[in-house]
């Protein structure tokens, strides 16, 4: 009698599809072309951003260009303490804007809560720490490198004081205002939006050493190819500050909290 064999079918012990792939945190900015609520609400944020921050480098371009008024000297601009803090608090405020107009109402507080936090502690803080010890490095009677060294040490270490104590106190600000606690923890993304000071860290120390010791003053420092593309590069760097705001969403937590409400 011919016997007969049956194929032997088995069991998965666990998703072939999934075996061995390393999971990453979702894109922030994934579904932004998408035709779905998410994607409508990325896109007015980034949009409003843009735009605001459009606005703010042409009245600050028509201010500083004597001459007749070119849309390239746009992005040619000299960029203080009191531009810089103009130039991320603009993008603040249309990212804001457009995250507020396209989305849920149980995200609205959220936003603003991340806007308190981002114009604290990303923006106005650690500028301004690094601005007040930079200027107060120039006044002394250093030497020439020394200046320099001291300024490049001061945007590093402003940053990291500027960014926690300023998201510190952007938690108790949102208290106060919200009437609840804020734990919003510092995350890698608050330091990099200050990418520019680590970039200018970087055009000093590759400064030649000549070119330091014969200038009468810092701010004779020879621009080199980093800082100027520093300067074309911040506008841009900045619209993470109102795309963040803009975007920001209620977590489980917040949602209860709006449910018993």
């Amino acid at each position: 009698m011919t016997q007969i064999v049956l194929p032997v079918h088995y069991t998965q012990s666990h998703d072939v599809k999934s075996a061995g792939v390393i999971k990453y945190k979702e894109n922030p900015l994934s579904g932004i072309v998408k035709k779905d609520q998410d994607g409508k609400v990325k896109r007015a944020a980034l949009a409003g951003s843009a735009l605001t921050t459009f606005v703010y480098l042409f009245a600050l371009a028509k201010g500083q260009k004597k001459a007749a008024f070119k849309v390239k000297d746009m992005f040619n601009l000299d960029f203080g303490t009191l531009e810089a803090i103009g130039l991320a608090t603009s993008s603040v405020v249309g990212g804001l804007a457009g995250g507020l107009l396209t989305d849920k109402k149980e995200n609205k507080k959220p936003k603003l809560k991340e806007a308190v936090h981002q114009f604290l502690g990303n923006i106005v803080t650690p500028i301004t720490i690094v601005g007040v010890a930079t200027s107060q490095i120039k006044k002394r009677n250093f030497d020439k490198l020394t200046k320099w060294t001291l300024s490049a040490l001061s945007g590093v270490v402003g940053v990291v004081v500027g960014v926690t104590a300023g998201n510190w106190m952007a938690s108790k600000v949102n208290k106060v205002i919200f009437k609840e606690n804020d734990d919003r923890k510092v995350g890698i993304k608050d330091f990099g939006i200050h990418v520019d000071d680590i970039l200018t860290v970087i055009a000093l120390a590759t400064s030649k050493k000549k070119d330091v010791s014969e200038l009468a003053d810092m701010a004779e420092l020879p621009k080199t190819p980093i800082q100027k593309f520093i300067s074309k590069a911040l506008p841009a760097i900045f619209l993470i500050c109102g795309y963040e705001a803009g975007t920001k969403k209620a977590n489980i937590a917040d949602k209860v909290e709006n449910a018993k409400n």
